[in-house]
């Protein structure tokens, strides 16, 4: 049998101290090719992630969601592994990642909280924002998971096309889980514990986020 390519995608901004670091400590082994899909930033974010041997690409418009489907466009490989940038994500769990899809799995997720482990970027606000939009995601679309916003994923590309996933911003994370249990796609999770970000600050806020995922937790109910 043909040995299934490996294509990672990273969307970036502003990740100068982490992308270069990130992507050197992602197994070649199990990976053909890195993709950084970059936000229009302003630091080294270009030249380290060049330097460290991914394909770049300069995203046409902002957000999370539009970096992620432009990264699976120029993808080559049969499999998509959904990475962020800041190094929070440890590169260790690849291949646990792909074991489950080798197990016929089609959308595998890397969690924070499985088998009682915590994140180590965990705040009391953002634990409980998390715990909470995981319960009434999965009391409302029925995804028994057990962290939904954490898009650290591996998914066959035929399958993510039938995702057919569409936000453009960090509400993505969410509407991609959803969407990929309407489209009836076998799930499994696996440990990935998170790590504190390699350097920088963070991109999301917590509250204007968090709106946002609750209106795609509801507009998804309709």
């Amino acid at each position: 049998m043909k040995k299934k390519k490996v294509t990672v995608i990273i969307p970036t901004r502003n990740e100068e101290g982490c992308i270069g670091s990130l992507i050197r400590e992602i197994p070649k082994k199990y990976v053909d090719e890195i993709i950084v899909v970059d936000g229009h930033s302003t630091d080294n974010t270009k030249r380290e992630a060049e330097k460290a041997g991914a394909r770049f690409i300069l995203q046409k418009g902002y957000g999370y969601g539009s970096a992620v489907q432009q990264g699976a466009k120029h993808a080559r490989g049969d499999i998509l592994i959904l990475m962020d940038a800041d190094g929070s994500m440890n590169p260790k769990a690849i291949p646990l990642l792909l074991k489950k899809i080798d197990d016929g799995y089609e959308y595998v997720m890397g969690s924070r909280y499985i088998n009682n482990l915590r994140s180590a970027d965990d705040t009391p606000i953002r634990y409980l924002g998390n715990k909470f939009f995981t319960w009434l995601t999965n009391f409302i679309h029925k995804t028994n998971v057990t962290d939904s916003l954490y898009t650290y994923n591996a998914i066959p590309k035929k399958a993510f096309l039938k995702i057919g996933a569409k936000s453009k911003g960090f509400e993505y994370c969410t509407e991609i889980l959803i969407k990929a249990k309407k489209a009836g796609l076998k799930f499994a999770e696996v440990p990935a514990p998170e790590r504190q970000r390699m350097s920088g600050k963070t991109k999301v806020n917590a509250f204007w986020h968090g709106l946002k995922i609750l209106g795609m937790i509801l507009k998804e109910y309709n």
